[in-house]
Formats: C-alpha cells, sequence, structure tokens
C-alpha cells in the first residue's frame, strides 16, 4: 500500500509537485528508453518480447540485454540525484531532523562572532566601571591622609570582606538548625562583616579608623537630636546636642547602629554609655539600665 501524501511532513508536503514531477521525469526517462531499445531491436511495438527469436540484421539477444542494463543503469542514476534532492529539500524544510550536535553546532558558528563580541564589550565595560569605582575610593582614602600603598591594602580588606560576608551568608541560609551554635556565630559574623567600618576599628589604629572614616564621609559620633523626658536618657541628664561615643563598648555612628546594640544588651542588666556633653571636648562614661534610651538622632 503506498503511503498518503498527507502521511509526509507538513513542509515536505509542500514540495509535492516538483518531487513529483521529479518521478515523473525517471519514469517517462525509463519508458522512453525501454521504446527506443524496443524499436531497436524487433521494429514492432514496446510489447515485443525480448525473447523472440532473431530475425536477420536484428542485434543478438546479448546486445538487447546490454542495451536493456544500460537504460536501467541511466534510470538508477537519475533516481539516486533525485533522492539526493529530495533529501536536501528535506534538510532545508526540516532542520530539525538535524541531529542536535550538528545544530548546536551550526548555531555556534553562526552566532559566536557577533556573541564573543558583544561579551567582551559586556566584560570591558564591567571592568572598566569597577576601575573606576575602585580607583574613586583609593584617591579618598589617599586625600584622608593614607599613603597610597595603604589606601591599596584597605580597598584590597574591604573586597575581601565583602566575600567573605557572602560566603557566611551562603552557609547560613543552607543550615537546616538555624538555632545551633554555629547558626548564631554566623548571624554575627554576617552582621559584623555587612558593616566594613565595624571590621576595620578592631583592624586599624584609631587614627587610620578616623581617616577611614572621614574619607567615605562616615560619622564619628551619634549626636542625639531629642530627648523623651522621664526615659532612662533624661534621667541620666542626657541632652539634646549630646553625642553618644559608645555603646556597651561598640562604637556608635547613628541611630541605626545603637538600636542594634540596645537589642542586644542583657534584660535588667547595667551598659556603660561613653558619651561627649554639647560643647565638651573630652569624653565621660555614664550607666544606663539595658533597653530603649528615648531618644531620637
Amino acid at each position: 500500500m503506498q503511503p498518503s501524501l498527507r502521511a509526509l511532513p507538513p513542509r515536505i508536503r509542500k514540495y509535492r509537485v516538483p518531487i513529483g514531477i521529479g518521478l515523473l521525469v525517471v519514469i517517462g526517462t525509463a519508458v522512453a528508453f525501454l521504446d527506443e531499445s524496443g524499436a531497436q531491436v524487433s521494429g514492432s511495438p514496446t510489447t515485443s518480447s525480448l525473447f523472440t527469436s532473431a530475425e536477420p540484421g536484428t542485434p543478438s539477444l546479448e546486445s538487447r540485454l546490454a542495451s536493456v542494463e544500460a537504460t536501467l543503469d541511466q534510470t538508477l542514476k537519475i533516481q539516486g540525484q533525485l533522492l539526493e534532492l529530495v533529501s536536501e529539500l528535506s534538510t532545508k524544510v526540516a532542520p530539525e531532523s538535524e541531529t542536535p550536535q550538528t545544530r548546536r553546532a551550526s548555531m555556534s558558528t553562526a552566532q559566536s562572532p557577533a556573541t564573543s563580541s558583544q561579551d567582551y564589550r559586556n566584560r570591558q565595560r564591567s571592568e572598566n566601571r569597577f576601575s573606576r569605582q575602585r580607583g574613586n575610593q583609593v584617591r579618598r582614602l589617599i586625600d584622608a591622609g593614607f599613603p597610597p600603598e595603604r589606601a591599596a591594602l584597605i580597598m584590597d580588606r574591604q573586597e575581601r570582606l565583602q566575600y567573605e560576608q557572602m560566603q557566611y551568608s551562603y552557609e547560613y541560609h543552607h543550615m537546616q538548625d538555624k538555632r545551633s551554635e554555629r547558626a548564631v556565630e554566623l548571624q554575627q559574623k554576617i552582621q559584623t562583616y555587612s558593616n566594613p567600618r565595624r571590621v576595620f576599628e578592631q583592624e586599624l589604629s584609631p587614627a587610620e579608623f578616623e581617616q577611614y572614616l572621614n574619607a567615605f564621609g562616615g560619622r564619628t559620633e551619634m549626636e542625639i537630636g531629642s530627648i523623651i523626658e522621664s526615659a532612662p536618657a533624661y534621667d541620666a541628664g542626657l541632652r539634646a546636642g549630646d553625642k553618644i561615643i559608645r555603646y556597651n563598648n561598640q562604637r556608635v555612628f547613628h541611630m541605626g547602629d545603637l538600636r542594634t546594640q540596645v537589642y542586644q544588651a542583657k534584660p535588667g542588666s547595667s551598659v556603660e554609655v561613653e558619651i561627649q556633653r554639647r560643647g565638651s571636648s573630652s569624653t565621660e562614661k555614664i550607666y544606663l539600665p539595658a533597653g530603649p534610651l528615648g531618644i531620637r538622632g
């Protein structure tokens, strides 16, 4: 049973006309060669048998067989060429028939120059942006009083701190038990490393740390904006314009720092607070109960 045209792939069906014409050419060529062979052999219609007895002056049986074989060879050759044409058309109209390896290779070859060029430009822009940002930060440190070599080392350390903070965050994110001792330790490290100032406060000398803060516009102390009456800070004698330098032996730069330190103080304990009175150049220490102080920065 001959397959229906509907069984062919949709993209092949629209080429059925040229393919059919090609097949007709093959069949017609074969018939023409057979007709010519029959006419040459017997001078009679093509229905004449190839094995009829030879008449005087007609070719022999071997000659007729050789002619038929030549005709079949020519027909097969044309048929092979037609099949190659069909195969080529199938590849063009149905590229999904190619193997995945071949398709990926051709796509890579076709897209690689443009993609490679675009990737190169993106990398260049990213590297240039990073270099400019780092160069600006190094210059700010130099302007604040750091030698160039020391400024570069500080920037290297700051970049390393950011990387380590991401490592701690990654480890904590994938922990099953977030109440374990290791989880608590990671939380503290993440909080510390998320703000390089806290690390540099411990690693740099007091003078260098002040230079570091000045280089990046950091505040070196928190000035009290207002105080709620009857709150612990008010009862301790603090007033607007006073500055809080340290809380529980931790440096305070703004309200966010103070709020973090207040939450970490143990309830019911007494906390040491280093302050600087308004108009004074010296600092003093007072003790306040743990918990909110009732001040606004």
